[in-house]
């Protein structure tokens, strides 16, 4: 009878237990990524040619993610600190909605720029989540980890784009943002 007890107290307890991690998963793939482009500049505020050489590194599934954790209507604010393989940390806190038990917005798991850092790294990212009420008690708490592995490098098509705007030529972010775009990260 012992014995049949502690089963069904094993599965009622697995059965309940809630996912928590990212909403597209806590197995990613980052994937350096490159190409070559060639701008035409001609219109109203000048001429000119450039080419670029495009680098970036694509995280799959997705840049940005959804944390989804505990239900519980009380809740309105979550914490994400990551602590990565090298034993840095990076701390990351969102609006929460604790009815449907996910953060309101995506947190940016790989993009850096000047303005924003990334809550994650390459290699195993050991992420404790707390759940706060009225950001001060905090109603739930625990850890999960999002893994990031290192993919094989894809090279896009040499690309050619006219511009009417003289700036394209001398601005390489956003003509590498839309190349990649359009060619959906190489693949």
């Amino acid at each position: 009878m012992l014995k049949v007890m502690t089963s069904i107290l094993l599965f009622t307890s697995i059965a309940s237990a809630e996912y928590v991690g990212f909403s597209r998963g806590n197995e990613l793939s980052a994937t350096p990524i490159s190409g070559t482009v060639r701008v035409i500049c001609s219109g109203f505020n000048g001429s000119g040619s450039a080419v670029y050489t495009c680098r970036d590194t694509a995280l799959n599934p997705a840049a940005y993610d959804y944390f989804v954790g505990p239900q519980d209507s009380r809740t309105d604010r979550v914490e994400l600190t990551a602590t990565h393989a090298d034993g840095s940390t990076r701390s990351k806190t969102m609006e929460y909605d604790g009815y449907r038990g996910k953060s309101k917005e995506a947190f940016n798991l790989w993009i850096s720029t000047i303005f924003q850092k990334p809550l994650l790294e390459t290699g195993r990212n050991t992420i404790r989540f707390r759940v706060f009420s009225r950001n001060i008690q905090p109603m739930a708490e625990g850890t999960f980890i999002a893994t990031v592995k290192r993919d094989a490098a894809r090279q896009c098509p040499t690309a050619q784009y006219t511009s009417s705007d003289i700036n394209d030529c001398s601005s390489q972010y956003s003509i590498c943002q839309r190349y990649f775009e359009e060619y959906n990260n190489c693949q």
